[in-house]
């Protein structure tokens, strides 16, 4: 019976998830398309909708329907009355808190400094942060549902345990339990690129013929989520993705993972930086020699086409496509999209990049290989973890339940 009532839930949990999807993605919309794009039956999403409104999650209004005459259609659209949640973005000495309204819309936002080390200091001034700003901006406090957290590291987003965080000496730290005993409230963790990646597909999957994606970042970190036939593959396998992470050279630089040359300690970019200071002496005539070594300068010195600037960026191609070609023949990629400062030299880069994919890589998969920048920002991607927890119904059934 337990069983029985385990699978029971499960599926409600499901069912409500997909209709406030759908109303958020496409509404106004009437019951019975509702009804259609959903597959559920008309009861079904009459006793849905009716929960998700007595909730003031969902409601009604009147719009026109082209072509028709009379009284307009009802239709339903996301609510967002009282329902709120905490989005964090954790960054190199910096947190930034923003109070969110559950429709996304931001009521408030601060950033503070965060110059933090260990696992205690780290979980105990970040509890603290959350108090003075639920204290600042009591006023504006209604029902604060959640608290989502994205940050860069080695973590496990099931769990809330974070491994390794560089900057701040992060070791093991149970953060997401730590925060749910401080707050009462459910904790989302996610690592940037994973939120980068639901927000582009929230937002763009409709227009995306693709289904087989890998999004890359390459910043102060190295990162990929890779979505398989519009799934993405960590919520299957329950475990993170560490791309970065895999060793690139052995005679490399000792990462703060522990392992040894790994990708990121060779094209992040800080490791870019602090390799071409060390060629620049092999290269005086370089366009460098007289300016500050920078990501930006780094890129106009590559439209400029200066050989110190395109060599470095032909080695990071090269690089890069040996990681990237195992997962595109083993997932049949389609798509690679890129968010990186490197996007400012992106058709450059980008030609590299597929040039060496392709010649690494089987025929049947990367001849028609697209690489792309990503169009969402670190800042666009705040909202993506509640967004998620909402479409698959596990924080709806929350809020049902009061």
């Amino acid at each position: 019976m337990q069983s029985q009532t385990g699978h029971i839930d499960q599926i409600k949990q499901l069912n409500t998830g997909i209709v406030y999807r759908i109303i958020d993605q496409y509404g106004p919309i009437s019951r019975i398309a509702l009804s259609k794009q959903s597959q559920l039956a008309p009861a079904s999403i009459t006793k849905i909708t009716r929960e998700l409104i007595d909730a003031h999650l969902v409601k009604e209004i009147e719009f026109p329907v082209l072509g028709l005459r009379g009284r307009p259609a009802i239709g339903l659209v996301i609510e967002s009355e009282g329902w709120q949640f905490l989005s964090i973005r954790i960054e190199k000495h910096s947190v930034s808190l923003s109070l969110k309204k559950i429709n996304t819309q931001t009521i408030v936002a601060h950033d503070f400094p965060f110059n933090v080390k260990g696992n205690e200091e780290f979980s105990i001034s970040l509890a603290s942060l959350i108090s003075q700003f639920f204290a600042t901006y009591s006023a504006q406090l209604e029902r604060v549902t959640a608290i989502s957290i994205i940050l860069d590291g080695i973590l496990e987003p099931n769990s809330g345990v974070i491994y390794k965080l560089p900057y701040y000496d992060i070791h093991n730290l149970s953060l997401g339990d730590y925060l749910t005993l401080q707050t009462g409230l459910p904790i989302y963790i996610q690592p940037y690129v994973n939120a980068l990646a639901l927000t582009d597909y929230f937002s763009l999957h409709a227009k995306r013929t693709a289904k087989n994606i890998i999004y890359l970042q390459i910043d102060d970190i190295v990162s990929a989520a890779i979505i398989n036939n519009g799934v993405a593959l960590d919520s299957n396998t329950r475990r993170a993705i560490h791309f970065g992470h895999v060793q690139a050279n052995s005679d490399g630089d000792l990462c703060y993972c522990g392992g040894i040359g790994c990708l990121e300690t060779t094209i992040s970019i800080p490791s870019i930086l602090k390799l071409i200071t060390e060629l620049l002496n092999s290269y005086p005539s370089s366009f460098l020699s007289n300016c500050s070594i920078t990501i930006e300068n780094i890129c106009i010195g590559i439209n400029e086409r200066d050989p110190l600037c395109l060599h470095l960026l032909n080695n990071i191609a090269k690089l890069l496509a040996k990681q990237l070609c195992l997962l595109i023949n083993i997932f049949g990629t389609e798509l690679i999209l890129i968010n990186s400062p490197l996007n400012q030299v992106a058709n450059t880069f980008h030609t590299l990049l597929r040039q060496y994919c392709i010649g690494q890589s089987i025929p049947l998969y990367c001849n028609d290989l697209i690489i792309e920048k990503s169009v969402i920002t670190k800042k666009e991607c705040e909202t993506a973890l509640v967004q998620q927890v909402l479409y698959d119904g596990s924080l709806l059934l929350q809020l049902l339940q009061g």
